[in-house]
């Protein structure tokens, strides 16, 4: 994401430095890519910055409550921030305010990284400044952009997390967090217009209330009340009452989730995604009058993934699923019928240059005239800002789009495993190679999420398939999105047949011919980073190095250690090992890779943050000293202002600039050499 003084500095350099650096580049050593070199076959070596710290970057787009002001990030001095301007020329002066709030929370962690607060003013923003998840919020005024932010809640050691905006016109926003008690989330209300927290709501005594949900009427409308003080136990959904107290709606029990995402009182009717009774997740509609409930989407293959709604009230208008390549359904046809029209103009004006695999909503003005979509294709994605009412659509993201033939398309596939079970996934091979090439499997964390369709830009699997390595990417059983069964075919087998799904995919990729099987590393973070240490150790297939970011080491102590705002370990439990059970703690120490760290005889690059709360440094540094003692290859890579995930830009790209050396080194791959953007201080 980055940065005017990296162009002046890319100046100062000159001709000459260019010159060095190329020569840092490394040429392809496997057959496959030295062939398709010899015949000009191969794309140009994309840069690492272009991946990590792009000068151009602009992207998430929000529209303000109004609809008069847009709110997205971008690059601000040497680092990521935010920016606002006007929506449309006729709403002021166009011209962007920056606000240097420097690099943000993980997106997804604790709610909305950023939002517009309901005045269409103020603007608060989540920071992570250690990576230890004690996430903080602040506030700031669009207006004067250049004034100190009100720190909303400046208290060490305390996580707090976005659950909704205000009432419509107001400075306000509600946040849960664990000031109290660091295992349970009070509710409270943030007013910026009177820099004043209040609290709204507490969790009772034993802290069982684990989550709060605002309805569309701005007040308190439920809570999911956690029955017994062990995680796993029923958890009670229920409903506020005029009276102040709560009216049960739904027990849900273990391994189900009845999640509720709009309560609209006025209508009488909510809306939630759940599990319940079913195998694939579905949405579901519940008349608060009677108590039915009625499935209004659901998909036969994978579980339902996001729905939309209009700002102020009413049910959802679409919903998305992937089976494969991602699936929009527009249940309003109105606004379906408008989002196609915005697709069909983005074409025309070569804003996309092939049709949208998909084209979502990602905000909308409170009216629900104005509205910010982001439109994919195979190699680009547009954010562009639809006008309902006129019918007007602007561009909002600067050009990205990739040169022809410089990327490959990921492509679903799915295999069935030796005991019989569907497996779905995505592989990437590199463009202008022909036969089996060398092979990279990046494994997913986890273990309860899934790999998703990506289009062929500037991500990370790109950079791996610019390098010349196919890359292969696997929803090995225990993955989430393919229903109950599925994950529940994981239980236990961590360290069994999840581990034979990944080796079994890549046999698969070796007997369709795209993956060399003398040619083989793997790749993965968190559980992602466990899985490398166990497929080195277990040698399923002919790994010739592997890549651990973040991995678990040793699984007692993990789950011993896990954040006190966890509230789910009865997952835990169920597919690793109840590590209060002398017997099942006695298996999972044994099925911990610090264990059997003697096995691992290739090269192993090691990535940790100091402050992870996920998986504790200690476990990296168990095995890179352990690897040492035994003189076993192995490359240590700390990063003392991270955590569970590298956010800093000069952190990743130190990352992928080394895992692109060993890859070349172990694999026979390309690798871009020294990157200028590593002269950039700090």
């Amino acid at each position: 994401m980055p940065f005017p003084a990296l162009r002046r500095l890319a100046a100062l350099a000159g001709s000459v430095a260019l010159l060095a650096l190329a020569g840092c580049a490394t040429v392809p050593s496997h057959p496959a890519l030295q062939s398709a070199a010899s015949e000009g076959r191969l794309p140009p070596l994309v840069p690492m910055r272009r991946f990590v710290a792009d000068l151009d970057f602009a992207d998430g787009h929000i529209v303000s409550p109004d609809g008069r002001r847009l709110l997205w990030r971008q690059v601000v001095g040497t680092d990521i921030g935010l920016a606002v301007r006007p929506a449309l020329p006729e709403d002021g002066a166009a011209a962007p305010r920056r606000i240097p709030t420097g690099t943000l929370a993980r997106p997804g962690a604790s709610g909305a990284t950023y939002a517009w607060l309901p005045d269409s003013r103020h603007i608060a923003y989540q920071k992570d400044f250690r990576g230890d998840e004690n996430t903080q919020f602040f506030v700031v005024d669009a207006d004067n952009p250049e004034a100190s932010p009100w720190a909303v809640t400046p208290w060490p050691g305390v996580r707090s997390t976005f659950v909704s905006r205000g009432a419509p016109g107001s400075a306000r926003f509600f946040f849960a967090s664990n000031r109290r008690e660091r295992s349970s989330m009070d509710l409270y209300e943030a007013d910026a217009a009177t820099r004043t927290v209040r609290e709204v709501a507490r969790s009772e005594a034993d802290g069982r209330v684990i989550g709060w949900m605002i309805g569309t009427d701005h007040q308190l409308a439920a809570r999911w009340r956690q029955l017994g003080a062990e995680d796993g136990s029923d958890v009670a959904v229920e409903l506020r009452q005029p009276d102040g107290g709560w009216r049960r709606l739904r027990t849900v029990p273990a391994f189900s989730f009845f999640s509720i995402q709009r309560i609209d009182p006025t209508a009488g009717r909510l809306w939630a995604m759940t599990n319940m009774g079913r195998d694939k997740a579905a949405l579901v509609e519940l008349d608060l009058a009677t108590d039915r409930e009625t499935v209004i989407a659901e998909h036969a293959e994978v579980d339902l993934g996001n729905a939309w709604y209009p700002p102020a009230a009413g049910g959802p208008y679409a919903v998305s699923a992937m089976p494969d390549l991602p699936q929009m359904r527009y249940m309003d046809t109105g606004i379906g019928a408008a989002v196609a029209r915005a697709a069909d103009e983005a074409r025309a004006r070569d804003w996309i240059d092939a049709p949208a695999v998909f084209i979502r909503p990602t905000s909308t003005a409170q009216d629900n005239q104005r509205m910010v979509l982001r439109a994919t294709t195979q190699t680009e994605a547009v954010e562009m800002l639809l006008d309902r009412t006129t019918g007007r659509l602007e561009r909002l993201t600067p050009p990205r789009r990739p040169e022809p033939g410089l990327f490959s398309p990921m492509t679903p596939f799915v295999f069935t495993t030796s005991d019989g079970l569907k497996v779905h996934g995505y592989v990437t091979r590199p463009t202008g190679v022909q036969g089996p090439v060398p092979t990279v499997v990046a494994i997913h964390g986890g273990p309860w999420v899934r790999d998703e369709w990506q289009l062929a830009g500037y991500t990370f699997t790109q950079m791996l398939a610019n390098r010349g390595y196919a890359v292969l990417q696997v929803n090995y059983r225990g993955s989430a999105g393919y229903g109950k069964a599925f994950i529940e075919a994981g239980d236990g087998e961590y360290n069994g047949r999840m581990q034979q799904d990944i080796a079994e995919a890549t046999q698969w990729a070796i007997d369709q011919g795209i993956a060399d099987p003398t040619r083989l590393a793997v790749l993965g973070a968190s559980f992602g980073g466990f899985s490398v240490l166990a497929q080195l150790i277990q040698k399923r297939q002919d790994w010739r190095c592997g890549v651990d970011m973040v991995g678990v080491a040793n699984w007692p102590r993990v789950i011993e250690a896990w954040p006190p705002f966890w509230r789910n370990r009865h997952y835990f439990a169920r597919t690793f090992g109840d590590v209060n059970d002398p017997a099942q703690r006695a298996r999972m120490l044994a099925n911990s890779p610090i264990t059997q760290i003697d096995r691992i005889a290739v090269p192993l690059l090691v990535v940790h943050g100091d402050n992870d709360v996920r998986v504790l440094r200690q476990d990296s540094d168990e095995v890179v000293d352990a690897l040492r003692r035994l003189g076993r290859p192995v490359t240590h890579l700390r990063f003392a202002d991270e955590g569970h995930q590298v956010r800093h830009w000069r952190n990743r790209l130190a990352m992928w600039r080394a895992t692109e050396d060993m890859l070349a080194s172990c694999l026979g791959g390309r690798s871009a050499g020294f990157d200028l953007f590593e002269l950039m201080p700090r």
